[in-house]
């Protein structure tokens, strides 16, 4: 982990002014929007185009043009590669451009999902044959790796955890959400055993307050090397505490925190109300069935540091890193995807409470 001076710009950025700076993405670095200096020199549909890559931010857009999904500048560029397409182009060689037929999205989404990629959609809302100019077209949803809900995406033997942090020296606070199921955890733990935890959590992708120091953000590499999470910088801002407590009260409706069992902000719901804030942009408000916060008490299991988990071969084999010949694998039992999970949790978050692990 990180200290002194590093750790104290980062835990400033907490409660700090307003950042200017938009919300970024580690693994588009190498990709900028590529936005023309002459809008009015483009046709209405690429217009329409440029609006919403502007809503889209680091998103790649697929943008629907009747029976495909068209990327255009540097989105094509990456979707190319990516994905193995053919990158043609317009306008005399000016415009790079690639195409998805619509049937098949949802294995492009997949791919591009799993290589860490947000994705925007944008859909025709109007029947092309009733427009009036240019067909009119919206934005319907922003998937990332960690708010996939379509279970052809989804891995049905593990949860797919979207997660938060936030600094409150010595300690983390830490906030997970699962979107198909509407659960939201939050709990505190020592510094020194955040990647631990991450580990065992094994979030899809993680959150954390862009970093306003020299470089790049300490805890962005080792968050990936440990638990293959993409990385999601949001500004600062997202995590301050007064906007946390005013995010959570609207989205469930209520004015204090104290019938969630809280007393006050801490840095875990500062990091749930960087949750909040992220998946109304993603999901654009479809998230009603989220449940109140529950306090996880890091006290009531054994800590399973990530070289336990290995060792042991809990989830995966140390030979070949597969689920097959894993202690999961070999007790699984279960008859569907939410038992699978449960299993998975059960094994990697032992009680601790023998009146407890009885119950069970």
């Amino acid at each position: 982990m990180f200290r002194g001076d590093a750790w104290r710009t980062f835990t400033s950025a907490m409660t700090g002014e307003p950042n200017t700076a938009t919300s970024t993405h580690e693994s588009r670095d190498e990709s900028a929007t590529g936005q023309p200096a002459d809008l009015k020199s483009l046709t209405p549909a690429m217009r329409q185009y440029w609006t919403q890559k502007q809503q889209a931010g680091d998103a790649i857009l697929l943008f629907r043009m009747g029976d495909f999904y068209e990327l255009f500048y540097d989105d094509a560029v990456l979707a190319a590669r990516v994905l193995g397409l053919t990158l043609t182009s317009r306008d005399k060689g000016q415009t790079p451009l690639a195409g998805i037929p619509y049937h098949a999205l949802e294995g492009y989404l997949a791919r591009l999902v799993n290589a860490g990629y947000k994705v925007a959609i944008s859909e025709q809302v109007e029947d092309p044959k009733q427009a009036k100019g240019v067909v009119e077209r919206a934005i319907v949803r922003i998937v990332t790796p960690g708010t996939l809900t379509d279970d052809g995406l989804l891995d049905q033997t593990r949860p797919n955890i979207l997660a938060a942090i936030c600094p409150d020296e010595p300690q983390v606070g830490v906030a997970t959400v699962e979107l198909s199921t509407g659960e939201l955890a939050v709990w505190m733990c020592d510094e020194g055993a955040l990647l631990d935890e991450l580990a065992r959590v094994a979030p899809a992708e993680v959150l954390l307050a862009e970093w306003s120091g020299v470089g790049r953000h300490p805890l962005a590499e080792p968050i990936r090397e440990r638990t293959g999470a993409c990385v999601t910088h949001r500004n600062a801002t997202d995590f301050n505490p007064h906007r946390a407590q005013a995010l959570i009260e609207e989205q469930f409706e209520v004015r204090g925190l104290i019938g969630f069992g809280f007393e006050k902000i801490d840095a875990s719901l500062q990091a749930a109300g960087a949750l909040l804030a992220y998946l109304r942009e993603t999901q654009l408000g479809a998230i009603k069935h989220l449940r109140p916060p529950r306090r996880q008490r890091v006290e009531d299991y054994l800590i399973l540091d990530q070289t336990t988990l290995r060792s042991l071969e809990v989830e995966r084999t140390m030979r070949g890193g597969s689920r097959s010949g894993s202690l999961l694998a070999a007790v699984d039992q279960t008859c569907n995807p939410m038992g699978a999970r449960l299993l998975r949790r059960w094994l990697c978050y032992p009680l601790n409470d023998i009146e407890r692990i009885q119950r069970r």
